[in-house]
């Protein structure tokens, strides 16, 4: 399956300004990627390795390229994505020194390559994460991506070879992979979104939120509801934030920087960019229309001068798997195709600088965040999703861990406590029927 290549690759450079009075500093250099789930050793040759069903798990790999593998058995899980994010940092550098690679594929019990994907990071480029994806679908009908046919689809075993090369190359990398597996989907699935379905979404000011620490990966991103958060964006940062969206429901995130009341202009020029994930962790595409808006900016040092970014998706809808290329969508067909479960969608803003330092213009050792404010808007009316079955035809009631979850949409406040409430209402009750009944007892006597 071809899929986004890493979060360098598709991320456009931009830069900016912002922020009112002088915060604490903080130093320039990649924040470390939060890496989250259980512990797995990899085996060391081509096919093979620990069995791992769906779930998040992470492992450390060889920069040297030589390949770590697990196995996928295809009677548990019939339409697969293995995501695998590797941490590419080296040290406290601010830009790649040479070239870091994460090659993924799938192999048949032979041993033969029945599909793969490579993300890279070249020499040069500002050092972040690569997230590759690879997976089968048990549709073949469906056209999101590369398809296993002959033995590979046939085979109940698949073998996932990871290869990876970094710097220095005698070192090992972080990596975290996280397998799911989408339910087969039953009943009235309706139609993929129309062209008007995947127009222009900002997110509006909304209900101010408050400040919102971010997290460090998937794993730890944090929870967002509908309205107006208040960010520092850390240069040499990326920012995990996720929303949750149900059947039918558009997600738009608008960040507007320098935040409310600020007066402030950042020392460097600075670079950042915006992306919304699916719950598989599919980088998502927005085309707007309108020139002026995009998800990533560039603003140069000491400019005093706001801008706003943003990014949104489609409605989820199941039928969005088979959707077509189309004429006007600004939501493009293989971002479309993924927009089909509901879930935890993730927000994440990466923020670095727009040049290195040189001998005539040394990049400062630390420089103040950036404040800005995030819009989230989630549009839409809750839809009926299809029922969902597991590869016997039994309903699921709710997906297990890893694979995808249909989800209730945003819960904003603590709930209410129904069940407690009643039982002492029934606590109360049996009192004053004892109460009662020791009264009638009295008078009778």
């Amino acid at each position: 399956m071809r899929f986004r290549k890493s979060a360098a690759a598709v991320l456009t450079s931009a830069a900016l300004v912002a922020t009112g009075t002088a915060p604490a500093h903080a130093a320039i250099e990649p924040q470390a990627y939060g890496t989250s789930g259980k512990q797995v050793t990899l085996a060391t040759d081509k096919t093979g390795g620990p069995e791992l069903k769906a779930g998040l798990y992470q492992a450390e790999l060889p920069n040297d390229g030589s390949p770590r593998t697990f196995t996928i058995n295809r009677n548990q899980m019939r339409t697969f994505l293995a995501s695998v994010l590797t941490d590419e940092r080296e040290g406290k550098a601010l830009k790649a020194t040479g070239e870091h690679k994460t090659k993924v594929s799938i192999l048949d019990a032979k041993g033969d390559d029945c599909t793969s994907d490579t993300g890279t990071l070249s020499k040069g480029a500002a050092l972040t994460f690569i997230n590759v994806n690879v997976g089968v679908d048990d549709d073949e009908d469906l056209s999101r991506g590369n398809y296993l046919g002959g033995t590979c689809r046939e085979s109940t075993k698949l073998s996932i070879s990871i290869e990876h090369t970094g710097i220095p190359a005698n070192g090992r990398t972080k990596a975290e992979i996280l397998l799911t597996d989408e339910p087969k989907g039953t009943g009235s699935v309706g139609s993929p979104a129309t062209v008007a379905q995947t127009a222009t979404l900002k997110a509006p000011d909304g209900t101010v939120r408050g400040e919102v620490a971010p997290g460090k990966g998937f794993g730890d991103a944090a929870t967002l509801v509908a309205g107006t958060h208040s960010l520092k964006l850390g240069v040499g940062t990326q920012a995990f934030y996720k929303v949750r969206l149900d059947w039918g429901q558009r997600l738009a995130a608008t960040l507007r920087v320098p935040g409310k009341d600020t007066n402030f202009a950042s020392p460097i020029a600075v670079e950042v960019s915006t992306r919304i994930w699916t719950p598989q962790r599919i980088a998502l595409d927005a085309n707007p229309k309108d020139y002026q808006y995009s998800d990533s900016l560039s603003m140069s040092a000491n400019s005093s001068k706001g801008a706003t970014i943003g990014t949104y998706t489609a409605p989820v809808l199941w039928a969005n798997r088979s959707a077509k290329s189309e004429s006007g969508n600004e939501v493009p067909q293989a971002s479309l195709q993924w927009t089909t479960t509901p879930g935890w969608y993730y927000v994440t803003v990466w923020t670095r600088p727009a040049s290195f330092s040189s001998s005539d213009e040394p990049m400062p050792d630390s420089v103040p965040p950036i404040p800005a404010d995030l819009n989230i808007a989630v549009v839409g009316d809750v839809q009926q999703g299809p029922t969902f079955v597991n590869t016997g035809g039994a309903k699921l009631a709710q997906p297990g861990k890893g694979e995808m979850s249909i989800g209730q949409g945003v819960q904003t406040g603590a709930p209410f406590p129904w069940a407690k409430v009643a039982l002492s209402a029934l606590a109360v009750l049996a009192a004053a029927i004892a109460v009662l009944w020791a009264l009638r007892s009295r008078r009778q006597a």
